[in-house]
């Protein structure tokens, strides 16, 4: 179920965001948090400082070492969400901690089963790539079919080596914020809404249209 939330730029769309995550977050919520050009998490989160939810995880991950150059965690900590956590006393959860690849996603897969058992109020703000991938999951990967929370997988990509929440773990949510700037999503928002589309192995980020969680899209992208 999707309520599409029209903006005029990202900057709008974050404030946006922001209000939504009031309504939506409190101190009982897991609030997963996703890498991208389209959140500005010290705009939506950190400089409003009133969103307070139980805990914090990262959707998923580009593997290497913990704060690598390209790493969704590195994004997160430049926009200040590691000291802001650090500051409100939330509990915070990384992917990379040194380890290989397997063994990462190993620890991190009971990570997310111990936080899925301790909220039951579990928000995501998710992006959309393309090839319609969310999170790391893309087309045909084994995160699409898993029956795990967590999958590491290497996929075909810029940045191969991912570690991320499968669509069975999106499947546990309450609520997705989804944010898409820009022209060049227009293709890939029409795609996600078709109806027509139901194909979730080919195309990921259909799971939002048929997901029973209510998501918000947030967009500037006009679909008239």
């Amino acid at each position: 179920m999707i309520k599409v939330v029209n903006v005029k730029n990202r900057e709008e769309g974050n404030r946006k965001a922001h209000g939504i995550l009031k309504k939506l977050v409190d101190t009982n919520t897991l609030l997963a948090l996703s890498g991208g050009t389209s959140p500005d998490y010290k705009k939506m989160i950190v400089e409003p400082g009133d969103i307070l939810p139980g805990a914090i995880c990262v959707v998923d991950e580009r593997f290497g070492k913990p704060f690598n150059k390209n790493s969704n965690e590195l994004l997160l900590k430049n926009q200040g969400i590691k000291d802001f956590a650090d500051k409100k006393c939330i509990e915070s959860h990384k992917i990379l901690k040194g380890k290989d690849f397997l063994e990462t996603a190993k620890v991190y897969k009971k990570e997310i089963e111990d936080l899925f058992k301790k909220f039951k109020k579990k928000v995501g703000v998710m992006g959309i790539g393309t090839n319609l991938h969310t999170a790391g999951i893309f087309p045909y990967s084994v995160a699409a079919k898993s029956p795990n929370f967590v999958e590491a997988e290497i996929v075909e990509d810029t940045f191969p080596k991912r570690i991320t929440l499968t669509l069975k773990a999106l499947g546990e949510f309450t609520n997705f914020i989804i944010m898409m700037f820009g022209p060049s999503k227009e293709t890939h928002l029409k795609m996600m809404l078709d109806e027509k589309e139901n194909d979730m192995q080919k195309y990921p980020a259909i799971f939002y249209r048929k997901s029973f969680a209510k998501s918000y899209l947030i967009t500037d992208v006009n679909l008239k």
